[in-house]
């Protein structure tokens, strides 16, 4: 009884599509990465711009107790 091996042209394959999906893999975080640290400078930019325009605000609470009244 004898068993039928891999052919080669599967195995070939199979590699081929093992490095495809690592190559597309490293692509997308790659591409994420970028986008993220795009974003975060456009975060930062609009931040800075809206701190520049708002005027600081004080607030002021007070909280005390009445004094009992005499008669």
């Amino acid at each position: 009884m004898t068993t039928a091996a891999t052919p080669r042209f599967a195995a070939n394959e199979t590699r081929a599509r093992s490095f495809a999906a690592g190559l597309a893999l490293v692509l997308t975080l790659g591409l994420l990465a970028s986008l993220d640290q795009v974003a975060d400078r456009q975060y930062d930019a609009a931040l800075m711009a809206d701190a520049a325009s708002n005027v600081p605000t004080q607030l002021v609470v007070i909280t005390a107790t009445r004094l009992p009244r005499t008669a």
